[in-house]
């Protein structure tokens, strides 16, 4: 999959490898493993890992997703406020960004 990871909140996040960490815990800064991701709603990421489902709110949540491009790995810090909304809609909020954009 040939994603740039500049616009990674704007696709689809099915089929990512994706750590977490709650917002709200100050002094617990460990990100967890949390498997791949299986679905993804407007406020929820389902996840699935060693045949366990787990769903995570997004907007309470920080997210480290791994992407394998062909040439490096890169591991993105994504605050889940920013990926809140259907994924089709966000794909067209980019289109929009760059219709103006010139």
């Amino acid at each position: 999959m040939k994603i740039n990871p500049r616009y990674v909140i704007y696709h689809d996040l099915i089929g990512f490898n994706v750590s977490v960490k709650k917002k709200s815990s100050l002094y617990d800064s460990q990100f967890i493993d949390i498997g791949t991701v299986i679905d993804e709603s407007k406020n929820m990421l389902i996840t699935e890992k060693n045949n366990q489902i787990k769903k995570y709110i997004k907007k309470d949540h920080m997210f480290r997703i791994s992407i394998d491009t062909d040439e490096e790995k890169y591991k993105l810090e994504v605050n889940g406020q920013k990926i809140v909304g259907r994924p089709e809609n966000r794909l067209r909020s980019l289109r929009k960004k760059k219709r103006f954009k010139k």
